[in-house]
């Protein structure tokens, strides 16, 4: 199978936590791609374009070995999850999976929305929506607190609630340390502050090896666009054969 994904390593991600954990890590293709700038600024949409597969175009995008193409990141480890060779990251029905998939969307939207700042801030200082953060931070906020308590409490095992909350508490970190003081309310942000519970949950759970397998480590394989237009190309191939376009 391939998944195509930001190659960013400066935060964890879900999707290659989820792949990982189920078993599937020595039968991917890694495809990088840049949905929007490289790491020089420059504009690359159209040369990592994946247009030709997801009418989104967005990241991460999951393709089964028969071409059948699966987007948005809880489809992609829903799929994995349910085609799991070790172990499930998502409970049997009951309390314990309501829980996971609760955390799942709690942490998903503060990624989402993070992103979303991120976007924001492209822009020149002077024309930022200062509402968009005023709207923002206190759903942070709250969502951190909320994740403080329940870690202050415990976890019996680790989730995909557990990966999407590595995915955004780390990436909410990144924003920070890599806008420093540009942020208009929450300048030098640190969400381990008067989080003592989350912050030892956080430093254990990043030593998993679902995690050490990418998380700040640089991407080593072929990142060119001519090699992720090449995945696409041997995709739609497949789904002609198939019949799965």
């Amino acid at each position: 199978m391939w998944i195509f994904y930001s190659p960013f390593h400066t935060f964890v991600h879900k999707v290659l936590v989820t792949a990982h954990e189920c078993g599937h890590w020595d039968d991917i293709t890694f495809v990088p791609t840049f949905p929007f700038k490289n790491n020089d600024g420059e504009d690359q949409g159209d040369a990592y374009s994946i247009a030709a597969i997801n009418p989104l175009d967005k990241v991460p995008t999951l393709v089964t070995d028969t071409g059948q193409v699966i987007y948005g990141s809880q489809a992609a480890c829903e799929y994995l999850d349910g085609t799991a060779k070790t172990r499930n990251m998502y409970p049997a029905p009951g309390p314990d999976r309501w829980d996971a998939v609760t955390r799942l969307a709690l942490c998903d939207t503060i990624f989402e929305q993070t992103v979303v700042m991120v976007m924001e801030q492209w822009k020149p200082e002077d024309e930022w929506n200062i509402g968009l953060f005023e709207w923002l931070w206190p759903k942070f906020i709250a969502g951190l607190d909320k994740l403080e308590r329940d870690a202050q409490q415990g976890w019996r095992d680790f989730d995909v609630g557990h990966a999407s909350m590595l995915h955004a508490i780390s990436y909410l970190g990144f924003r920070a340390e890599f806008y420093e003081a540009k942020d208009p309310l929450y300048p030098n942000f640190n969400w381990r502050e008067n989080r003592p519970g989350l912050s030892a949950w956080f430093d254990e759970a990043i030593q998993r090896p679902s995690v050490q397998s990418h998380y700040n480590k640089d991407f080593e394989g072929d990142s060119s666009a001519a090699f992720c237009q090449a995945q696409v190309q041997e995709i739609l191939a497949l789904q002609k054969q198939h019949g799965t376009g």
